[in-house]
């Protein structure tokens, strides 16, 4: 048996303590927390009227504190209503006791008598008659202490007929940082828990918020009276009829934006209806609008903006409804990432979801945020579907891609984007291999050996000798790429990567895409370096590809958020001996990435190159921009291609070492990247030099 829902009213209480210094970003957390939760989608919750319900800042005393909790116990007593609190800020616990105590804005750390007892507060409120449950949000050091006496409310006026659902963000003896719970909380809130129900109960907030921020977050939960039913933390954004949901974390994000002129003291009008979750509610919201532009009681600009972002809605899920009766081959959401990352502007945050959720984020995404210049909005999201039916080997006449590009209206963008995937597929047919392999020690070769490759297959070989020095090579570069030249025109395909296989000596100290051919190699070409003992491997090596394929694999398998690399600083580079132990034990299975060039990185660069597939290091000396290795996540998916694009735009820029803002930032690196493709290669190669064949 369970009662009718009650009223929720709410208390955010964030006090600032300047005796125990002052908590970076704790209004911004707790006003996103507080917002969250009068959401009537996410908590639900009412503001008391007439009395503040975020209690927020350095001027908040011990004695508004506890006046505001009991005011609020008090009143919510009287209307019937649960009483959901938070306390963030800095927390105490005083002799030994383990029992938290909040410190407020007058608080001083050895007077026991300026702070405020969280456990007596909450035992307080949820012994006040009439009080439905109280849920509370603890987010301080030392949060486990807020639990009250469960056993003395049996002694209380409500005899324990109390329900309280208690959430903190560590136990009485830890410590918490960052404010990590309450932005791990907001994003929780905000993106819905997968799997879960309508209803989110502490326990299942608790258990993601652990997950998303890495934390050991505790619930309490005590049910004294069983009449009441379970109580419930926040609405479930993920959850919706049918197990269905149209909209994702975007799409709530751009509706709710396009809605706010349109709402009620703040209020956007999506949360006057159901729930924005089909097309029946986002009909209803088009004509609602509709209403207001033929009353006169709305901006027209803003009813022209808010349709817009409708029609984009209504876009999007048709999308995602193609998607998920997809007629190639099961999509999964490595295929989504792998798709997504082909079309410009693409969403720098789609690795940190996967399924469902990342289908969603892709298609509202593409359609409503993609950047377009002088092109359909509609274009983006046929470049996403184009390279998903590319990999199938379905075309624009296939009937379901026909039936979705007439109803959305994309039939032009679907061709015109299978139109660029068949000019980009020409240009990436052929690529020429240049190998330095013949080097010995850190001299350079006197000869370079060459393929061209169609798709993979050989055309052709060559050896040409050179004058083995820097110039020397460069200068043979130009009669290696005359000769691939020759060899593509008949193909009828455009040469445009180019990979090097270069001794680890010399990666360190020569950038052949900078070599000058009467114009730089890499003002043409996409320049790829490649790790020539991986052409030719040393007896010692010899399990290194096969451990290269493995990772990749893993990399592809594993992903979550943010790229698949391990950046390694001064502390884990500070040793040769220790990196090669941690290497060898297997304490790094993705990308390796050095912050800083160490004073020894000929000795460390062999170590790395052996232990991972991708090895990035900084171009220059000090330690890497921050710039730089966001760039390096936010473009992982378009790398190693994306490394020659910005080296061209700094060249063309002249902004040379000092930029390190956007893409160019990218600049400032320096890649050996070993893709299956080049592992592929290399077996081919090792299988010809074994059989003593020439490799023509």
């Amino acid at each position: 048996m369970t009662a009718p829902s009650s009223p929720r009213h709410l208390l955010v209480i964030a006090p600032q303590c300047p005796d125990m210094g002052l908590l970076s970003g704790l209004e911004e957390a707790a006003g996103s927390l507080y917002a969250a939760l009068l959401d009537r989608r996410v908590g639900g919750c009412e503001r008391e009227a007439g009395a503040a319900s975020l209690v927020c800042g350095p001027s908040v005393t011990q004695a508004r504190i506890e006046a505001a909790v009991r005011d609020a116990a008090r009143h919510a007593g009287r209307v019937g209503a649960e009483l959901v609190l938070a306390f963030i800020g800095h927390g105490t616990t005083q002799g030994g006791i383990p029992k938290l105590f909040l410190m407020a804005g007058d608080s001083l750390r050895d007077e026991p008598t300026t702070v405020v007892s969280v456990g007596d507060l909450l035992t307080q409120a949820l012994d006040t008659q009439g009080v439905q449950g109280v849920i509370a949000l603890v987010d301080t050091c030392h949060a486990g202490g807020a639990t009250p006496d469960i056993a003395a409310l049996d002694a209380g006026i409500r005899r324990g007929a109390v329900n309280l659902s208690l959430l903190m963000s560590v136990g009485v003896g830890e410590e918490a940082y960052d404010l990590a719970f309450t932005r791990g909380l907001n994003r929780v809130l905000r993106d819905g828990i997968a799997g879960a129900g309508s209803r989110l109960s502490a326990e299942d907030v608790r258990d993601a918020v652990n997950r998303a921020m890495n934390i050991g977050a505790r619930a309490v939960e005590s049910n004294g009276d069983p009449f009441r039913g379970r109580l419930w933390l926040a609405r479930n954004s993920l959850h919706a009829r049918g197990g269905e949901q149209l909209l994702g974390r975007i799409g709530r994000e751009d509706l709710d934006s396009a809605l706010l002129p349109f709402g009620e003291d703040g209020e956007p009008l999506s949360n006057r209806i159901s729930s924005p979750t089909d097309p029946a509610d986002l009909a209803h919201l088009q004509q609602r609008l509709r209403d207001l532009a033929r009353s006169g009681a709305a901006n027209p600009d803003d009813v022209t903006y808010a349709e817009r972002v409708l029609d984009g809605l209504r876009d999007a899920a048709r999308a995602a409804e193609l998607l998920k009766s997809w007629p190639g081959a099961p999509l999964t959401s490595e295929r989504l990432r792998r798709a997504v990352s082909t079309v410009d502007g693409a969403p720098a945050g789609a690795r940190g979801n996967s399924g469902g959720e990342l289908l969603r984020d892709c298609v509202e995404f593409l359609r409503l945020r993609a950047p377009v210049i002088g092109a359909s909005r509609l274009a983006p999201l046929a470049a996403f579907v184009a390279a998903l039916a590319a990999e199938d080997g379905l075309d624009a006449g296939h009937p379901a891609l026909r039936t979705w590009a007439k109803d959305t209206g994309a039939v032009v963008e679907l061709n015109d984007a299978f139109e660029r995937l068949a000019g980009q597929e020409a240009e990436s047919r052929l690529r020429l291999v240049v190998s330095l392999h013949a080097a010995l020690a850190d001299e350079w070769p006197d000869t370079l050996p060459a393929w061209l490759l169609d798709t993979g297959r050989l055309v052709a070989h060559e050896e040409f000798p050179c004058s083995p020095t820097q110039r020397g090579v460069e200068e043979q570069l130009a009669s290696v790429l005359r000769w691939a030249y020759r060899l593509a025109r008949p193909i009828g395909a455009d040469l445009r990567r180019i990979e090097i296989a270069v001794p680890s000596p010399l990666l360190l100290r020569w950038r052949p895409e900078e070599t000058n051919l009467g114009f730089r190699l890499g003002a043409r070409h996409d320049v790829v370096l490649r790790w020539s003992d991986r052409l030719c491997l040393p007896e010692h090596l010899w399990w290194i590809n096969t451990h290269a394929r493995d990772q990749l694999t893993a990399m592809k398998a594993g992903r979550g958020d943010g790229a698949p690399v391990d950046w390694l600083g001064k502390p884990e580079a500070g040793s040769t001996e220790e990196l090669a132990r941690k290497l060898a034990d297997g304490a790094y299975g993705r990308a390796l990435a050095l912050s800083h060039l160490p004073d020894r990185i000929e000795q460390f660069m062999p170590l790395l190159l052996a232990h991972a597939p991708i090895v990035l290091w900084p171009k220059y000396e000090g330690e890497l921009a921050a710039a730089a290795r966001e760039s390096v996540e936010r473009h992982w998916d378009k790398l190693p291609k994306e490394f020659s694009v910005a080296y061209r735009k700094t060249w063309q820029q002249g902004t040379g070492q000092d930029h390190a803002e956007g893409t160019a930032a990218l600049a400032r690196m320096r890649s050996v990247w070993h893709d299956t493709d080049w592992l592929d290669f290399c077996d081919w190669f090792e299988t010809r030099t074994t059989d003593g064949e020439n490799a023509q």
